[in-house]
């Protein structure tokens, strides 16, 4: 079965749906390309607050990889499985600008959404 795809690409201009959708999850794959040209994607843990996506980790500030993404695209994949009895993949994939920032010895990346497409929500 095919779901229908949604694109918007002025912002972070989220659905309701989407809002709820990303707002009760933590979990993501963040995918971009480092200063060696070569693509990676890992997954990170992330908060949302309807207009940035923040992303922390205890070693984030000794971390290559993450100190690399500033600023630059990346994309951050959230999806899932609606039903464990049924295959019904839903998801929502954002294409943003991320930056480094740090506050105090506390360092995150915050994620400006662009643009994003969505599947079955």
């Amino acid at each position: 079965m095919m779901t229908q795809r949604t694109r918007k690409t002025s912002g972070a201009g989220f659905t309701e749906k989407e809002l709820r959708y990303l707002m009760e999850r933590s979990l993501g794959r963040l995918a971009f390309v480092c200063s060696d040209m070569q693509a990676h994607i890992m997954p990170v843990a992330f908060e949302f607050d309807g207009s940035y996506f923040y992303l922390s980790g205890w070693n984030l500030k000794y971390s290559e990889r993450f100190q690399d993404t500033s600023p630059n695209r990346v994309t951050l994949l959230v999806d899932d499985v609606d039903s464990p009895t049924r295959w019904v993949p839903r998801g929502v994939e954002i294409t943003g600008e991320a930056e480094a920032k740090e506050k105090g010895d506390y360092l995150y990346v915050r994620i400006k959404p662009v643009t994003k497409t969505s599947w079955g929500i």
